[in-house]
Order: C-alpha cells, then sequence, then structure tokens
C-alpha cells in the first residue's frame, strides 16, 4: 500500500477530509533534517518551501515560483502543483465544508490564518503527526553535541546579553519569556551547533525568567560540551519535558513571538497564563552588530567571497 493510501486510513478516525504537511521542522527551520523532511516523504518534493494538503480523492503541493517545474517533474504524478501567490489554497478548496487536520507543533497562528482564512475550511489540530504514524523507517539523525562561542569570537559575555533581555522584562512587568526561534538562543547564550547542514542552528528552545533563571530544552546529548563550561542559572531538560515544565507556570506574564512560537505551545500557555504576544526582544537586541560582530562579518564575506 502507498504512503498516501496509509495516511487516507486515518481521516476516518481523526474525523477528518484532508491533512496539511508543511516542509518546516517543529523548530520553523528553512532546512530540515531527513527525519524532518515530512514533506518530501509523502510528495518527493525536495525543494526548501512548500506545503501539500492531502484530501480524500486529491492531492495538492503549494510551492512558489522558484519551484514550480521541480514540484511538476518529483511530485506531479501525483499530486495537482500551484504556485503561490498566483493562486492559494482559497482558489482550490472552493467545495462543501470540509475539516482539514493539521499538526499544531509545526504550524503558527499567522501562517495559518494567512492561508487558511477560508470559511468552507475548518482546521483541526491533531496532536499526532499522522506522517510520523506512517514513516516506519525515518533515517536517524547524528546528534551532535552545541558548543561555545567565546567573547573574543562574538564580542559580548553572554551575561551581558542575558542582563539586557532581564531588563526589558523588568521594564515591560513580564515574568517568562519563552524564546522559541533557535537562532535566538545561539544569540543570547553564545551557543551554536550542527542541526542544520548549511547553518550553524542550535535546535533549542529556552524559557526565561525577568531574574535571569533560565531552563534550556533540547535532546540531553547536546548539552555535554556547555554543560560543564558555562550557566549556573541555567537547568537543561531533555526536549521532551517542555510540556511537562510550560505546565507548571500559572498566572504568570509570558511573553511568546507569535511568528516562531507554536500554536501547540502557545495553547498550552494560554490555558493558565497570561499571554503577551510581541517580537522577541532579542531580534532587536541582535540588530545592532557589536564591533567585534562587524569585524567577522567582513572576513566572512572575504572567505565566501574567494
Amino acid at each position: 500500500m502507498n504512503k498516501i493510501k496509509k495516511l487516507r486510513k486515518f481521516f476516518k478516525s481523526f474525523a477528518i477530509d484532508g491533512y496539511l504537511i508543511p516542509k518546516n521542522d517543529e523548530y520553523f527551520n528553512e532546512y530540515v533534517s531527513k527525519s524532518k523532511d515530512r514533506l518530501k516523504f509523502i510528495s518527493d518534493f525536495s525543494g526548501s518551501a512548500g506545503f501539500a494538503i492531502i484530501l480524500k480523492n486529491k492531492n495538492h503541493l503549494f510551492v512558489d515560483g522558484r519551484y514550480t517545474i521541480q514540484a511538476k517533474i518529483q511530485s506531479g504524478k501525483k499530486f495537482n502543483i500551484i504556485t503561490i501567490p498566483q493562486s492559494l489554497p482559497e482558489n482550490v478548496l472552493k467545495t462543501k465544508k470540509i475539516t482539514i487536520g493539521f499538526d499544531p507543533k509545526l504550524h503558527n497562528e499567522k501562517q495559518l490564518n494567512f492561508f487558511f482564512n477560508i470559511k468552507n475550511i475548518i482546521l483541526k489540530p491533531i496532536n499526532k503527526n499522522l506522517i510520523d504514524m506512517i514513516w516506519l523507517k525515518k533515517p536517524k539523525d547524528l546528534i551532535k553535541p552545541f558548543f561555545l562561542l567565546s567573547k573574543k569570537d562574538c564580542g559580548q559575555s553572554f551575561k551581558k546579553k542575558v542582563s539586557k533581555v532581564k531588563n526589558i522584562l523588568k521594564k515591560k512587568k513580564i515574568e517568562y519569556l519563552f524564546i522559541t526561534a533557535p537562532e535566538n538562543v545561539a544569540w543570547i547564550l553564545n551557543i551554536r551547533g550542527h542541526d542544520s547542514s548549511f547553518s550553524p542552528i542550535p535546535n533549542a528552545r529556552l524559557l526565561m525568567k525577568n531574574n535571569g533563571n533560565m531552563y534550556l530544552f533540547s535532546k540531553s546529548k547536546k548539552f555535554i560540551k556547555i554543560k560543564k563550561k558555562i550557566f549556573k542559572q541555567i537547568k537543561f531538560f531533555d526536549e521532551n519535558y517542555v510540556d511537562k515544565i510550560l505546565k507548571n507556570l500559572w498566572n504568570k506574564n509570558i511573553l511568546l513571538d507569535s511568528l516562531s512560537c507554536s500554536i501547540y505551545y502557545k495553547k498550552l500557555l494560554y490555558k493558565r497564563n497570561k499571554i503577551i504576544e510581541n517580537i522577541d526582544p532579542i531580534y532587536f537586541f541582535k540588530s545592532i552588530k557589536n564591533p567585534t560582530e562587524i569585524e567577522n562579518i567582513k572576513k566572512s564575506h572575504t572567505i565566501d567571497g574567494v
């Protein structure tokens, strides 16, 4: 039985008419590991952006203009290829009311509202990923530890960076910042990783209190090198403990970035706390480069140019 037929077998038990599969992983990375490339698994499409909708009788693959030809070659036999923004889901899903299931860990609200603010579409969050349920022989990812950058390399210690963010939280009377963008975790802690083939992004999440105490979540094996060297105010947890820690927060003011926080984590925190949705302040701090960073940018361009 082929993959799409296996997926459709779940539709009845989950009371859905279709299922949405994005390219991104749970960290909203542009480049995903082989074990997280669910879109490629179901469609054979290997481009860096796009999403598929599998319905009971049709399959649609939405890509941008960079990938129209590629998508037709790789996926055209089983999928209707649609180029966005020339055509959007509302132009294609002109049927009676249908319910489309999705994994809430792989989507944020702004993203879904942009594409699926359609009267006849009901979006249903399903906390089990249906692709993972049929993908029994996933490739194994090589887990490599995170590593530290020295102050000499980045021009500012992590303590100073934490202090900047801490002051913003206190000023705005926010108790916690949930940092869900891996690149922002990288900036504030001066850590890097090997989770992407093209960028030293560390796949991690960070819960930061306004007193500077922090909870860092990722795969435990990735902490080996950094755990002994730094961060007395950081507690390290395997990523499986994120839910447990977040569920213990009650009646707190928590800042979330709506562009990088998934629907799943927003809903989890929203039940018991006051949520402030705004841009993660780290984006503003890291946009102003210090002299060391500026010098390193010049060096990088020289090496890249050569």
